[in-house]
């Protein structure tokens, strides 16, 4: 496929020049036949020249419009002309000229009621957006996939004139983090940016304050960054569309976390024994933890007698907490750069970047899962590992981690995965924990130590 797009961007280049080069002929002979007085060969020029023409408009011409269009789109100016204004320009360059021709007074009306017309539009969209402070306001956590709740405020500080149609977007900047067409894009993450709409204001009062609280959703995971805000207005007849860009006090940073979803009912069936540990704290277990001397806010039903009749004293039992439940989950992050390298178009290289996303969502899941069971979680992201934790500090932290995850490239020549799995392997010896091993090494490889005591999920 992609050999193909090549062959045809080259093919239709080629097609392009020599069109534009017969047409230039052509035009050449025409005008050498004229002076020759070669009338014959003349017409012929002529009616070969639009010909050339006619192929040059269709198969030359809407390539380069679209090509021109793209780099407008790119420089983003700060004043777009709309559909319908370009109508009411194309008349208004219509009727001067005709007034400029005829010196008809009536054209003449016309064509001065139109050009106050653009320039009322032009005044009273630049002073709408003049004078304006915008702010918005993101949650503290993100999830992929799930509506995030911003509020956008505008505050329009002109002592006497309102705003009228305002359109507040986000400037932003992200890394493509997740795109595996190249091998490149894994090694350095591109920077991309765009505009994100956030909210419409369609009346501000002068020294008036407007908010909107609206949802935004974001697609992927990864990192975002808003560098400013745009405003832009189409008021008062939709003829221009005049933009003003803000810059932001300081770069807000955004991280978006993966999506989580439901696990299935398997987890509940696998050996977590391995993974439990008796506690050696006080709580409001059933094991027995020690004997103490009663107090007066201690509960009468937890006196021990027999305890109290030997030490002829108030003896109270205190108990153990509850078994702690400890579950280190480990996500293998290396890839070989084969995988990529064998695909030979970029939708088939498309297949490990969607397993690795899959093994990011996996993860966020069963960090989230084993925290809301109240279980003491570890991850380990590459060779990277975090300290165990039980509450939500600890989860936020580990979804971060995952949000700005990225494929480790292996070459041909470096050691094989298994020396990292052995790494592991020998990392979880003792029995404290359960394992669950994320990875995209081959069936057969888990070190024997490993498999017996984790849960291994091929991605």
């Amino acid at each position: 496929m992609a050999r193909l797009k090549f062959w045809h961007s080259w093919w239709r280049a080629l097609v392009g020049t020599l069109l534009v080069l017969g047409g230039a002929a052509t035009a050449a002979i025409t005008w050498w036949a004229r002076r020759a007085e070669d009338w014959e060969a003349a017409r012929l020029g002529a009616i070969l020249s639009l010909v050339f023409v006619a192929l040059i408009s269709i198969f030359v011409v809407p390539p380069l419009l679209r090509s021109a269009r793209a780099e407008v789109g790119r420089l983003d100016p700060a004043f777009q002309i709309t559909t319908g204004g370009g109508i009411l320009i194309g008349i208004f360059l219509v009727v001067g000229f005709a007034a400029y021709n005829t010196g008809n007074n009536l054209l003449f009306l016309i064509f001065s009621v139109l050009a106050s017309t653009l320039f009322v539009a032009w005044a009273a969209a630049r002073a709408s957006l003049r004078d304006l402070v915008v702010s918005a306001r993101f949650p503290d956590h993100i999830f992929a996939g799930e509506p995030a709740p911003v509020v956008v405020s505008l505050h329009n500080t002109k002592r006497v004139v309102p705003s009228f149609s305002i359109l507040v977007e986000a400037r932003c900047r992200t890394e493509e983090l997740t795109d595996g067409s190249t091998r490149r894009r894994w090694r350095r993450p591109r920077a991309r940016f765009f505009k994100r709409p956030l909210a419409y204001f369609l009346h501000v009062p002068h020294r008036t304050r407007g908010q909107q609280r609206i949802e935004q959703t974001f697609a992927q995971r990864g990192h975002v960054l808003v560098t400013g805000f745009e405003l832009s207005t189409r008021f008062p007849f939709g003829l221009f569309r005049l933009r003003r860009h803000l810059h932001a006090p300081r770069d807000v940073d955004i991280i978006i976390y993966p999506k989580l979803e439901p696990l299935g009912d398997e987890l509940h069936l696998l050996p977590m024994n391995a993974g439990r540990m008796l506690s050696a704290r006080r709580g409001a277990g059933h094991d027995l933890h020690s004997l103490r001397d009663y107090q007066a806010q201690d509960d009468v039903r937890h006196i021990d007698w027999k305890a109290t009749a030997r030490a002829r004293r108030l003896m109270v039992r205190e108990f153990t907490a509850e078994d702690m439940w400890r579950v280190h989950i480990v996500f293998d992050t290396r890839l070989r750069e084969r995988e990529v390298e064998a695909t030979g178009n970029a939708d088939a290289s498309a297949e490990p970047a969607t397993r690795f996303e899959r093994g990011v969502t996996l993860a966020a899941s069963l960090v989230a899962h084993f925290i809301e069971e109240r279980a003491e979680v570890q991850l380990t992201l590459g060779d990277e590992t975090t300290a165990y934790g039980t509450s939500r500090e600890h989860l936020y932290p580990c979804l971060r981690r995952l949000a700005l995850a990225r494929p480790t490239p292996l070459a041909d020549n470096a050691p094989p995965q298994a020396d990292y799995l052995h790494t592991i392997a020998t990392s979880v010896a003792d029995d404290a924990h359960y394992v669950i091993l994320l990875t995209t090494a081959e069936p057969g490889t888990i070190p024997g130590n490993l498999w017996r005591r984790s849960h291994v999920i091929y991605l």
